[in-house]
């Protein structure tokens, strides 16, 4: 006899409404690049979208996030984007190692989700307006994988990447045409 295991923790429409709160103050720090509230709301925003998508049980986007958060928290404490990168990189490469580990990339579309990922650590590394737009837009291929898959919490990380692509192919424009 098979055993019902819930696919969240606690209540599937507060899980959610975490997740779009984090949203929206991720999306008003998307929103002004080069303020110095932005970081605070890409942590305030991270945090609950990171908290929405541990409720929800998806690692991949609670690791998203989780990195997301860990790299705001970086910019409060140093200046040094080497340290912010390097922290970044072995964030990443952990991840990689964990999910090959547990056979967490029999889901293909995880491959997908982890190139995504990659080409944003490279954007950190980098300051590099390509990478966060590369990585965003294959973020937004994972998500909608996800809602394919019927996955409710994919629509919010669809809604902030495809922001989050547009602003930074934006931003990329005009780094290249400097």
């Amino acid at each position: 006899m098979e055993i019902y295991k819930k696919a969240y923790i606690g209540n599937h429409l507060v899980n959610i409404l975490i997740g779009i709160v984090g949203l929206l103050i991720f999306i008003v720090g998307t929103l002004m690049p080069g303020s110095p509230h932005q970081r605070d709301c890409f942590l305030a925003g991270g945090i609950l979208l990171s908290l929405s998508s541990f409720l929800e049980k998806n690692a991949f986007f609670t690791v998203l996030e989780g990195i997301i958060v860990i790299d705001a928290i970086l910019t409060y404490f140093t200046k040094s984007n080497t340290l912010i990168t390097i922290i970044t990189a072995l964030m990443v490469i952990l991840t990689i190692v964990i999910f090959a580990v547990k056979g967490s990339f029999k889901d293909k579309s995880l491959m997908v989700g982890t190139v995504g990922l990659i080409f944003l650590a490279l954007g950190v590394g980098l300051l590099n307006p390509i990478c966060y737009t590369i990585g965003g837009f294959v973020i937004v291929i994972y998500s909608i994988c996800g809602i394919m898959r019927g996955l409710q919490i994919a629509w919010l990380f669809l809604i902030l990447n495809a922001i989050f692509t547009v602003t930074s192919a934006i931003g990329a424009y005009e780094w290249l045409t400097k």
